[in-house]
């Protein structure tokens, strides 16, 4: 029986003791105006050679220093560390320039919401070594304001006290200074820390709490379990763009890390219909791509987020085929004579996305029909995933795209992904979904679906299951 718990965090010290505590620990003390960041950095031990940042931190990083007094220097993006010296902490002073005008667009930054919220790209401030054997996890406690929460995509031990996993620098993550306190979500055993920034017309923070439960119940249901323990996910206000949803990304720096910018005036029931969150929640169906492979990256998610609106019951598997027809025709329109390989290089012109995201969709539609088809139902795109988080998904390290798809042939013994790739992706404009859509006996006047009578395989309401994941 799943169990949904909507709490109101206090922060009680989780009843947690390590038996060896991590070997880098941080204390970070942030100034009343939420700008001004003092930081240490303290090692048991030697501290290493050299001690990483984003490239961005040049900007907002100063004064680095050793316990002992030597001044350091942060050259673009490392901090060298001098030989033989007998230090055990690097001090550093940091102060933010958030933004607070214009949309957003891209992945995580420093930017100021309503007065006395802050998102902070942990980019911008955080210095550390590279994950080894001694620094794979560190320590890291907050001093802040005391009308200031913290939320963060590490462990939390307490109210400003984490566990994190030393993920690659390069990985973004948000660290987030709010006024409220967050809210705490239990998805099948997963657990989801929702912070609300900023005021809303026609939602509370119940029905934003309601949207997140109902968005990660969906992908829940997809392979048995939510694909990550722990989720960070943030929601701010935003007064620019017609949609319910501007803009929103995922981040894995540290952990799992959502943030939505939310049309101001949006209701619940706008809320639900859009796919964004589910989408976003998609993504951590499988790990960090490290290539431009975003025929996957976004195409998987693209795919999936139809299914699981329908598995938590926000949308009908009508309107779910009739999205899916709909994206894979403005797919094939913005191709213009590429294939989708071709279109992921043009990336920067305007509607190649739709291109490449839908494409890399219609690959995974096809792939999943096959399955089930020449099993008869037992085997499907969603088994093969579940079985690559039981051998291969690692949270923290990339791979390529090409690496994820000779993963999931391996789980097959076959070579279908791979195959379908060099046919549908290099070779092709286009996944030829119109004669999967016939293959299971779906037809389309205008954007609606009909449905054969005499459909004898039953696929089609297998894939688009309101009942939930069954094996």
């Amino acid at each position: 029986m799943k169990k949904i718990f909507y709490l109101v965090l206090f922060f009680p010290l989780i009843a947690f003791a390590e038996t060896e505590g991590p070997l880098l620990n941080y204390q970070v003390v942030i100034g009343n105006d939420l700008r001004a960041i003092e930081v240490s950095a303290c090692f048991t031990g030697s501290i290493p050679s050299f001690l990483y940042a984003n490239d961005a931190s040049g900007s907002f990083v100063k004064n680095v220093r050793l316990d002992t007094g030597e001044v350091l220097v942060l050259n673009v993006d490392v901090v060298a560390i001098p030989l033989n010296n007998a230090a055990r902490c690097v001090f550093y002073d940091v102060l933010l320039e958030p933004r607070d005008q214009g949309e957003q667009r891209g992945g995580a930054e420093t930017r100021l919401i309503e007065e006395r919220n802050m998102l902070t790209s942990i980019g911008d401030w955080l210095i550390r070594p590279k994950s080894n054997a001694n620094h794979e996890t560190f320590g890291i406690d907050f001093r802040v304001p005391d009308d200031i929460f913290v939320s963060t995509p590490w462990r939390r031990l307490g109210k400003t006290r984490f566990v994190g996993a030393n993920t690659p620098v390069a990985w973004e993550g948000v660290v987030a200074l709010t006024n409220r306190t967050p809210n705490i979500i239990e998805v099948d055993g997963s657990v989801f820390e929702v912070s609300i920034l900023g005021e809303f017309d026609r939602v509370n923070r119940e029905d934003l709490i309601h949207w997140v439960t109902r968005s990660a119940q969906g992908v829940s249901e997809l392979i048995g379990f939510f694909p990550r323990s722990q989720v960070q996910v943030i929601v701010s206000p935003s007064d620019r763009g017609n949609s319910v949803v501007p803009w929103a990304y995922v981040t894995r720096g540290g952990g799992a890390g959502i943030h939505l910018f939310v049309k101001r005036d949006s209701n619940l029931e706008q809320l639900l219909w859009d796919w964004s969150l589910p989408h976003e929640m998609s993504h951590f169906l499988f790990p960090h791509i490290d290539s431009s492979d975003y025929w996957i990256i976004e195409g998987l998610p693209t795919y999936l987020q139809h299914l699981a609106m329908v598995k938590s019951g926000v949308i009908s598997s009508a309107e779910s085929w009739s999205r899916l027809f709909r994206g894979f025709a403005l797919g094939v329109k913005a191709g213009r004579g590429f294939t989708v390989a071709e279109s992921m290089a043009r990336l920067s012109k305007r509607g190649t996305y739709l291109h490449v995201y839908w494409g890399g969709a219609a690959y995974f539609f096809r792939i999943d029909v096959e399955l089930r088809s020449r099993s008869q139902g037992e085997v499907t795109l969603l088994d093969v995933l579940m079985k690559y988080h039981g051998c291969c998904y690692d949270e923290i390290r990339s791979i390529s795209g090409d690496q994820l798809l000779s993963d999931l042939d391996s789980l097959l013994s076959d070579d279908l992904f791979v195959r379908r790739k060099e046919k549908e992706i290099i070779a092709a404009k286009f996944p030829n979904y119109a004669a999967t859509f016939e293959a299971l006996g779906i037809q389309f006047l205008g954007n609606n679906p009909v449905f054969d009578s005499d459909v004898q395989t039953g696929l089609s309401a297998q894939i688009m299951n309101p009942a939930g994941f069954h094996h």
